[in-house]
């Protein structure tokens, strides 16, 4: 959506713009808190989420450098956001005022139909993690997840696989998929001893991409 706008209107939006740093496990905006921001991920990465009324977490995607975040306060003037966002490490942050954001998208029409696309795309996320609780086991969910991980530009590859990069805790790895803890413990051990991965430190190394792929699609023969 950026990238659609003018320089001008770019430099405008980069002199208005606040900067802000955020420590690892820092809640940059909670759901239904009122939406008066759009945010800018400069560095770092962060985790968009729905939290229930008794605590449990469903983490919906991950955001890395350059995504744009809390669209939802653009729809309307008094949408709050739906949604809890949260950094997974130390970051920069742009925030921009809904109502400066509206400004310049408005004056763009490439701006905008790229901000449509965004907010269908992010829909779009949500609907496909949705079907996978409905349709995919627990090993399924975690092959995908740690094979869209490996496939990002930020994966680091080593001499005997590729590390993935974030560093994500087995809890956390269950609020993606929607398991628990345990049982997302119980899947990684299970991947380990099949040598599809392995662990160095908190991180994991995936060994096998293509053994992940094959136990997603059912051809997998431990």
């Amino acid at each position: 959506m950026l990238a659609a706008l003018p320089e001008e209107t770019l430099k405008r939006l980069e002199r208005i713009a606040e900067q802000r740093q955020y420590r690892r496990r820092q809640v940059v905006h909670f759901a239904d808190q009122p939406g008066d921001y759009v945010y800018l991920l400069c560095t770092g990465r962060v985790k968009i989420a729905r939290v229930s009324d008794q605590g449990r977490e469903l983490t919906l995607y991950l955001l890395e450098d350059g995504a744009l975040f809390g669209e939802t306060g653009l729809l309307a003037a008094s949408e709050p956001y739906d949604l809890m966002a949260e950094t997974l490490e130390d970051s920069l942050i742009c925030a921009f005022r809904r109502s400066d954001i509206l400004a310049v998208v408005q004056e763009s029409l490439p701006a905008m139909d790229a901000l449509l696309r965004l907010i269908s795309e992010r829909r779009l996320q949500a609907e496909n993690q949705v079907a996978d609780l409905v349709f995919l086991e627990v090993p399924k969910r975690l092959a995908k997840l740690l094979l869209r991980l490996h496939d990002a530009p930020s994966g680091r590859t080593g001499r005997n696989g590729q590390m993935l990069r974030v560093k994500l805790t087995h809890q956390e790895l269950a609020n993606i998929i929607g398991s628990t803890r345990e049982t997302t413990t119980l899947v990684l051990n299970d991947f380990k001893r099949q040598g599809l991965i392995e662990f160095l430190g908190r991180k994991i190394v995936i060994l096998s991409r293509i053994g992940l792929g094959k136990l997603l699609t059912g051809d997998f023969a431990p």
